[in-house]
């Protein structure tokens, strides 16, 4: 997804979101272009003040939006609320994980549970599949079933690529998806889930404001924070985890990319990888003295930990 970018130079303001700590409000989002006062990819807090150049108007990114916005004289906070005040109503850990079918082993690890794509809604319709292995099984059958698609193909791992000789999902439509767990000709588990594909409409504009982050000439990390804003706006847990984790991979010494991360392991109700992932980025927000991602990650690691014990209270471990 990502092309290559130079660094960008910043003034005393321009403050990155994910060294927010150095101001001492929240930075809820990042001017574009066309401020008098403001340069570009400066960030901004909820009571800064924005003065577009006469005849224009300001372009913000919006965080808690996580998208675009063209205004006129006003005060941030008119515009865009501060993450930790946003209202999340899908599968995220702020709210107890209330999605429709949360991916990952649940209280029967025997079950064969999808886990990716990440999260429910998306935006590949043709996506790798993977499930969690079901303890004596020979065999998987998988079934797509809806709109366009219907097959089940039978495999002996539990990943399984789009068949190339199938219809794709289409876009703005709900799938089954079943995956059944078989040893020999017998079935011994099996597992439900849906996937909601983005309508087309929605996905040009996600697209959209990612070409337009993507022109700015960021940091990679700092591109890769900004696109999950965009992503988790949209309850694309699937494209914020493969976006973090390619960071992730590149080395990344940014704490707030491994806490992203960790946040949204949780939302795809993955607790072993999200205890992982703000684990490192403890280690890198205590390297850089940064409190802020220090206390985030800490927090999220805590919520973590208690899923991941509660899982296995489930089981019996």
């Amino acid at each position: 997804m990502f092309s290559s970018f130079s660094s960008a130079g910043g003034q005393a303001q321009s403050v990155g979101r994910s060294d927010s700590h150095e101001r001492d409000c929240e930075v809820v989002a990042k001017v574009i272009s066309g401020d008098i006062n403001w340069t570009p990819q400066s960030k901004l807090c909820k009571y800064d003040k924005i003065h577009p150049v006469r005849g224009r108007k300001v372009e913000i990114f919006c965080y808690s939006h996580g998208k675009l916005l063209y205004l006129t004289d006003s005060t941030v906070s008119e515009h865009c609320l501060p993450l930790s005040q946003r209202r999340f109503e899908n599968c995220t850990l702020k709210n107890g994980y209330t999605c429709v079918t949360p991916k990952g082993p649940g209280s029967d690890e025997n079950i064969p549970t999808l886990i990716t794509p990440y999260g429910v809604v998306i935006l590949n319709t043709n996506p790798i599949l993977s499930w969690s292995a079901t303890p004596e099984a020979t065999s998987y059958m998988v079934q797509i079933e809806g709109k366009g698609v219907n097959w089940s193909v039978e495999v002996k791992a539990t990943q399984l690529p789009y068949p190339k000789d199938q219809p794709a999902m289409e876009s703005g439509n709900v799938y089954n998806v079943n995956v059944i767990a078989n040893r020999g000709d017998e079935p011994i588990a099996a597992s439900a889930s849906i996937l909601l594909i983005v309508p087309t409409d929605k996905a040009q504009e996600i697209a959209t404001t990612i070409n337009r982050l993507q022109s700015l000439n960021q940091f990679q990390d700092e591109l890769a924070i900004d696109v999950d804003s965009v992503y988790e706006t949209e309850n694309l847990v699937n494209e914020s985890i493969l976006v973090l984790k390619a960071r992730a991979k590149a080395g990344s010494k940014n704490p707030t990319i491994y806490r992203l991360l960790g946040d949204r392991y949780l939302e795809a109700y993955l607790p072993s990888a999200a205890i992982s992932a703000y684990a490192t980025a403890s280690k890198l927000a205590r390297k850089e003295n940064n409190a802020d991602e220090l206390v985030k990650a800490e927090a999220g690691a805590k919520i973590a930990d208690q899923s991941q014990k509660r899982r296995e209270r489930a089981r019996g471990g």
